[in-house]
């Protein structure tokens, strides 16, 4: 029975038609399928399939603002040993009413970010780097995303060097925690911190500095490597936070 029942919201979950869905997820209807899986799961198998075609995410927001988180990417290309495609988050916050106080600056009706990434292919997709209208996101090293993880797994995944022409202007983090949901499959924890640093040029400098953003990305990965956006959380320093579901 939990297999049919699984099977049935895959086929749901991953359809990613780009609206949320109206009732309760089956974990919540059948709480004995809640479970910490023994399964290892291949995340860069995943993280690979997941930009090898286009898909789009549709987050209803809470917390500082409400509204609505898009998440898009269009399927990778190929020219030689490099992948690249565009990534685009598209946000209505305060759309229906004012994001709370102080934050009413934040209210946007619609409001698109396009950011193109490229990858060494070598049989998957490892980020090395990414540009948009305003920045340059620099890879110190090509991603790695783990092959084999299981629930309780954590690590990191690369440190980038956010640039505004020639001059750093920040530095991110890409880390991940493995999380528990089903027997079947898991929570991929993407963390993304963006620390307020110009000088870092070591593998651990950054860690000193004030941390300006924390975002998390949590996917759905099945035992197929299938994976799929289902949370997105934010919180600034300012305190500024909101957070994401289907």
């Amino acid at each position: 029975m939990k297999y049919k029942i699984w099977t049935f919201t895959l086929s749901v979950l991953f359809a990613l038609s780009g609206c949320g869905s109206g009732g309760e997820d089956w974990a919540s209807q059948d709480p004995s399928a809640s479970a910490i899986s023994t399964r290892s799961f291949d995340i860069q198998a995943g993280w690979t399939t997941l930009h090898n075609s286009p898909s789009s995410t549709q987050l209803q927001v809470s917390g500082s603002c409400t509204g609505t988180y898009i998440l898009s990417n269009s399927a990778a290309l190929q020219y030689g040993n490099v992948m690249y495609n565009t990534v685009t988050v598209n946000f209505a916050y305060g759309n229906l009413a004012p994001c709370l106080s102080p934050y009413e600056n934040m209210s946007s009706v619609d409001k698109s970010d396009t950011t193109t990434w490229y990858a060494v292919v070598e049989n998957q997709y490892k980020n090395y780097y990414a540009s948009n209208a305003n920045y340059v996101y620099a890879w110190r090293a090509k991603a790695a995303f783990p092959s084999s993880v299981k629930v309780g797994s954590t690590g990191l995944i690369g440190i980038i060097d956010k640039k505004y022409g020639n001059a750093k202007v920040g530095v991110e983090e890409w880390s991940y925690t493995i999380e528990k949901d089903t027997a079947f499959s898991a929570i991929f924890n993407l963390v993304v911190k963006t620390y307020d640093t110009k000088t870092s040029i070591t593998s651990s400098d950054y860690l000193t500095a004030p941390v300006l953003k924390t975002e998390q990305f949590r996917y759905l990965i099945n035992e197929k490597t299938q994976m799929a956006l289902v949370k997105y959380d934010r919180i600034d320093a300012n305190g500024f936070s909101i957070h994401g579901n289907i």
